[in-house]
């Protein structure tokens, strides 16, 4: 084997496959830390496993820990943000990940991939929300209203790539009976390697939600419209949120991987109208390093 064939085939191995969050919600742009750590876990594949048997991927264990810093708005179509440095450990075995995965609807919980070639996956996860959505002392005119309670989601996500190229799409709802409603995203992004370990990334995001989701998050009930002294709102389901995220990860070692990411959104529609939205524009920014055993 010629260097060339080499240092290729060690990018190929290293290769990060990048999955955008495709959700709002503070608390689950706070779950994108859970599933950064995946990048190098169970959302990061190696191509060859494609070929593989049944039997050989269940045998694989992927196991990674990280630390992390990550700014995010304090709920959605907030103006303040704030800024968290949280743990993250992330186990994959085979088919089956324990942790979270991006784009899969779920900040912490388990999940499995029911199909995977060399340029598909498609799996299904269910989990769970880090913190509260949003709470009431949040802004002002929220107060009195109580919070959003954490909940439960089910997810199905599927990630097409080929080359540089590459098409994830997700659908999440909330199976904990929060009435939290239904989420759905399309995203694209390239991929480049201007040096073997180091990818590069950017693409948009299209997401879309339920008028469930919407009125949680961004109506006025009559009760609430009574304690903030403001005219009651009414949502309906459509396009949330339009997204470009960029990104650069970087294999520093064989085991140690470095990332940061950007991605910068605005609000649409019902949801950008909201009196409970203060800045339609919402930004995310995230740095982190894991290891891989």
């Amino acid at each position: 084997m010629n260097a060339n064939n080499g240092q290729h085939g060690e990018m190929t191995k290293h290769r990060v496959r990048r999955r955008r969050i495709g959700t709002t919600g503070e608390a689950l742009c706070l779950g994108l830390l859970v599933s950064l750590t995946c990048v190098g876990v169970a959302a990061a594949e190696d191509p060859a496993d494609a070929q593989r048997s049944a039997d050989e991927q269940f045998s694989d264990w992927k196991v990674g820990i990280g630390l992390g810093a990550i700014n995010v708005p304090r709920y959605p179509g907030s103006r303040d943000d704030y800024t968290h440095v949280l743990p993250a450990v992330s186990l994959g075995y085979g088919r089956f990940f324990l942790g979270g995965l991006p784009g899969s609807g779920s900040t912490l919980g388990v999940g499995a991939y029911l199909a995977r070639t060399e340029h598909f996956q498609f799996g299904v996860s269910v989990g769970g929300e880090v913190r509260k959505p949003r709470e009431a002392s949040d802004d002002p005119i929220l107060r009195g209203w109580g919070d959003i309670a954490r909940t439960e989601r089910g997810a199905a996500f599927a990630n097409y790539n080929i080359d540089w190229f590459n098409v994830h799409g997700y659908i999440s709802t909330d199976i904990g009976g929060k009435h939290e409603g239904t989420t759905a995203s399309l995203s694209f992004d390239g991929r480049i390697h201007p040096l073997p370990k180091l990818t590069l990334s950017a693409g948009p995001e299209v997401l879309w939600t339920d008028s469930k989701y919407t009125q949680k998050f961004f109506g006025v009930t009559e009760a609430q419209a009574a304690i903030a002294d403001i005219s009651s709102y009414s949502v309906k389901s459509g396009i949330d949120t339009v997204r470009f995220g960029v990104g650069a990860d970087y294999l520093l070692t064989q085991h140690w991987m470095l990332g940061a990411h950007v991605t910068y959104g605005k609000l649409q529609g019902d949801a950008a109208d909201s009196p409970v939205t203060t800045d339609k524009t919402q930004r995310m920014l995230a740095a982190f390093a894991i290891y891989r055993f």
